[in-house]
């Protein structure tokens, strides 16, 4: 689907796929620090593919890397995207930047494994997911971070994402809101 280095990224399709997904979301949530029990992210992560289906506007995407010897690889990162509709609360109506909600999809759980940074694996899942979002027919893609990942929100900015009002009530501190069109050419 997508290339950078030796990275290659897939869709999650099966169910080894899918414990590879959960593997890296934990290892995220490890990393991160904070208690995102208010995302219900233990549900979520036992109810998978979930809000992530296909048959629901959903997609979920793992990034592989070459191990060396026999074409062997590892699962080296995530991301997914989720239709934003319904993942909301009241701070927005029927719109996110001027784009209805039905034709907006949010980025979740883009993440790559501390010992494989700096190998484009981030840049490549996150060209894979936008490249995701328009074929699944979205117009827009939203995504919520934290100020204090630095190096994400560098990658977010090179993806073409800029600030955006919230559309979520995230109690997180330093919360950061950025949105990107993907019906025009960035």
């Amino acid at each position: 689907m997508a290339a950078a280095a030796n990275v290659s990224v897939r869709p999650v399709e099966t169910q080894q796929q899918l414990q590879e997904f959960r593997m890296v979301m934990r290892a995220y949530l490890e990393w991160l620090g904070d208690n995102l029990g208010f995302q219900d992210v233990e549900g979520e992560m036992s109810s998978l593919p979930g809000s992530y289906a296909a048959d629901k506007g959903g997609s979920m995407l793992l990034a592989y890397a070459s191990t060396g010897a026999c074409g062997s690889e590892e699962c080296i990162g995530s991301v997914a995207l989720r239709r934003l509709e319904g993942h909301t609360d009241s701070l927005i109506s029927d719109q996110v930047a001027g784009v209805a909600m039905a034709e907006v999809c949010e980025m979740k759980r883009l993440f790559v494994l501390d010992n494989h940074h700096g190998i484009g694996a981030g840049a490549a899942l996150g060209r894979a997911v936008l490249a995701e979002g328009s074929r699944l027919g979205y117009r827009l893609m939203v995504l919520d971070t934290l100020e204090r990942l630095t190096g994400a929100n560098r990658l977010y900015g090179r993806l073409g994402f800029q600030p955006c009002k919230p559309y979520n009530d995230c109690p997180l501190p330093g919360v950061l809101y950025f949105a990107r069109r993907l019906d025009v050419t960035a």
